[in-house]
């Protein structure tokens, strides 16, 4: 199978040796009739004839010849389907110079924040908290010397002189009744806080807990020393409602109250007591001033809680310490 090809003398002379001399009778009329009978088997069109070839070599050739040519053929599609998929690319991105804009930064508030830092634990009233400081902590004070704002003190009888605190300055108006508006003397041992809107007190403190109070700076270094609050209590069996007064003492913790009906109570040895918003101070106070009672600096303050959260605080100044003062302007 793999030498070469007979030539056709060689072929004839075995022929010869094979065959008998003379063919058998009527043999060339059974050719005839089978040459007319047998279609011919035509030969391939271009290079595929060579695929019918009678040689072995030939069509061997031939094969390999056309396998190389499929294979060739695979590659070539696939490297046209890699370049399809290379020109499918994306949307084109903004390609412009222009820098994009710089994120925006608040700058942090100037003026002095109106509400206390924000507790973890919910600041829910329990029977217990008729015997506690006020559960949010005191105004954070700045660094440095103190500030203090004079207030014409106050004779006997007559009115002295009077603060008055922007409105609208806790940060939401659905508590004007803890915005403070104004602080003034009622005579040399009385305080008032005038809010936005009336007195808010008579509410079970379990749904809003709302006080006023005044944090005194006994010793003038711009510490606080003391707290004096007014805070609103469950109705009694009679339909009255009572208040709360207590004093705290900020660097021991140490807190003492007095609840009832407004006016005729007073906290513990000290004279402190009073109605809604307004506060009298005894000779004894601790830290007396000059006037009376009447702390020698303070600031006065407001709170609403509700659903266990401070809601509301406003503070008369916002910065700084009011101190009574006999030469202060009206």
């Amino acid at each position: 199978m793999n030498g070469r090809p007979l030539t056709d003398a060689q072929i004839s002379n075995a022929l010869r040796a094979h065959l008998p001399d003379r063919a058998q009778a009527g043999l060339r009329e059974r050719i005839l009739v089978a040459a007319e009978t047998t279609t011919q088997q035509r030969t391939l069109p271009s290079f595929l004839g060579a695929l019918s070839q009678a040689d072995p070599i030939t069509r061997r050739r031939t094969l390999l010849i056309a396998a190389a040519l499929l294979v060739a053929l695979v590659l070539a599609s696939a490297a046209a389907v890699g370049e399809l998929r290379l020109l499918q690319v994306g949307p084109v991105r903004d390609l412009s110079f222009v820098p994009p804009p710089a994120p925006s930064v608040t700058a942090p508030s100037a003026g002095p924040s109106t509400s206390p830092s924000p507790t973890t634990t919910a600041l829910i009233w329990t029977q217990a908290s008729v015997g506690e400081d006020w559960p949010a902590p005191v105004r954070a004070e700045p660094a440095g010397a103190a500030t203090v704002v004079p207030i014409l003190l106050p004779t006997d009888t007559t009115t002295g002189g009077h603060y008055v605190d922007p409105s609208g300055d806790t940060g939401s108006d659905l508590f004007p009744w803890a915005d403070i508006k104004e602080v003034r003397f009622c005579w040399n041992a009385c305080l008032i806080i005038v809010p936005v809107s009336g007195y808010r007190s008579t509410v079970d403190p379990s749904q809003e807990w709302i006080a006023y109070g005044i944090v005194a700076d006994i010793d003038g270094d711009g510490v606080p020393d003391r707290r004096y609050g007014f805070d609103n209590m469950q109705v009694d069996a009679k339909g009255v409602w009572h208040y709360r007064w207590w004093i705290t003492d900020l660097h021991t913790g140490r807190t003492e109250w007095a609840s009832g009906p407004p006016y005729g109570i007073s906290v513990g040895k000290t004279e402190f007591y009073g109605g809604p918003g307004r506060f009298v101070f005894g000779a004894d106070v601790a830290g007396g001033g000059t006037a009376g009672g009447l702390p020698k600096r303070f600031y006065v303050w407001a709170s609403v809680i509700q659903d266990g959260r401070v809601v509301s605080t406003d503070y008369a100044p916002d910065v700084g310490w009011l101190q009574p003062h006999a030469k202060a302007k009206p």
